[in-house]
């Protein structure tokens, strides 16, 4: 960094990858030092033949890699300087944001910005304190207690206090710093309305009831000078020509993710999923076919060449069983899985029925014994094939639940 052209002031406020954040930087203009603070408002002009707009300085950072040292700000304009003009909804002391913050090299904008701004007439003239009040605020400290509150409600609460050293030591150093220039402070409409309204109730009161906390937390501002200006802004426009400003450097703008975070899914898709799983798991854990009857060798067995829990849950069905019989439940098993593969519904899992696994073989005979399908649904006798299984003798909806199985 150039000795005695652009140094930052006060401690790092931030670090994220390759980007170092401060809060102020300290530059001469017309050899004049002056330090400019996240918060601050200030004159400048984009560039020669322009008209003079304010911009409010939001973020300053340095750049490691390629030791850039950037600023992000936001302008605004009068309205009389926008593409829309001036209109009878404007007031006499509103500006208009541009719409998008331009990122500009610190040394660009010290080019920006303008000293000389005697014919700036624009905004309402606050209040200021009284020559004895500042005298008083000068002896006792008050003054810079003063700075700091109003610092920290423009800036979030950081905390400015090396900055404000800074600025006390520049202020006793050179006459001429910027507390005797011409200021400007941008507030919001409701702000605006609020100071207007706390400045109309202390109108024949003294001015050092502006220090009192209290009228400052309802919208009072302490002015330290007679040449600050107060606007209000409620609008934002889209500049035309100020993204072909050479001087704007988009292409250094920070980049501020982290890493990427799964985002929830909404109401709409949280349902629909939890619907699409339902109809996968009744898919999945239940027989869909309807067994007649008439089909004695319909059924089959777990897909063969599938995986290795499938053949499990069978060896695990036939084991537990006697070896009279196992040959006919076993040719009954391996029919039943090829019969569901062939009709698209292939049997991925066993389905539960009261917390335990149906016995298919036993179900079917079961069935069998009772006439099938369909004379045990006109006689209502599933809940008879329920008791076979073993189920709760307590459960109500055994006999629905048993049908619904067979039918799948």
């Amino acid at each position: 960094m150039e000795p005695n052209s652009l140094k930052w002031v006060g401690s790092p406020c931030g670090l994220h990858g390759p980007y170092v954040f401060y809060k102020a930087f300290k530059f001469h203009l017309e050899d004049k030092p002056r330090i400019l603070s996240l918060g601050d408002f200030f004159f400048v002009r984009c560039k020669p033949g322009d008209p003079i707009c304010i911009a409010e300085l939001q973020l300053l950072w340095e750049e490691r890699t390629t030791k850039q040292l950037l600023s992000s700000s936001k302008l605004y304009f009068l309205p009389e300087d926008t593409p829309q003009g001036r209109t009878v909804s404007h007031g006499e002391d509103e500006i208009v944001a541009v719409s998008e913050k331009v990122i500009v090299k610190l040394d660009n904008l010290v080019k920006w910005t303008v000293s000389d701004v005697s014919q700036w007439r624009h905004g309402l003239r606050a209040v200021p304190l009284k020559p004895s009040v500042l005298r008083e605020l000068g002896n006792n400290g008050r003054r810079e207690a003063l700075h700091k509150y109003r610092e920290s409600t423009l800036n979030s609460g950081l905390n400015f206090k090396d900055v404000l050293k800074e600025k006390a030591e520049l202020g006793k150093a050179f006459t001429g710093d910027d507390e005797e220039g011409k200021r400007v402070l941008v507030l919001s409409y409701p702000q605006y309305c609020r100071y207007r309204s706390v400045i109309a109730r202390l109108r024949e009161r003294p001015t050092s009831l502006l220090m009192d906390q209290v009228v400052l937390a309802l919208g009072g501002i302490a002015s330290l000078n007679s040449n600050t200006r107060i606007l209000y802004c409620r609008e934002t426009f889209d500049h035309p020509t100020l993204i072909q400003n050479e001087s704007i450097s988009e292409e250094f703008a920070p980049n501020l993710k982290g890493r990427p975070r799964k985002k929830k899914p909404s109401i709409s898709q949280r349902r629909d999923s939890q619907g699409t799983n339902k109809d996968n798991s009744s898919m999945e854990t239940t027989v869909p076919a309807k067994v007649k009857t008439d089909l004695k060798t319909v059924v089959t067995k777990p897909k063969i060449s599938g995986s290795g829990c499938k053949n499990m849950a069978v060896e695990e069905q036939t084991k537990a069983r006697p070896a009279k019989g196992e040959g006919e439940e076993q040719a009954f098993l391996v029919s039943l899985y090829k019969y569901m593969k062939e009709r698209g519904t292939p049997i991925e899992r066993i389905p539960y029925l009261g917390f335990k696994q149906i016995n298919l073989w036993t179900m079917f005979q079961a069935a069998q014994k009772l006439g099938g399908y369909e004379p045990i649904t006109a006689r209502r006798q599933w809940k008879n094939v329920y008791d076979e299984l073993g189920g709760n003798p307590g459960s109500t909806s055994a006999a629905t639940c048993t049908r619904r199985h067979y039918e799948r």
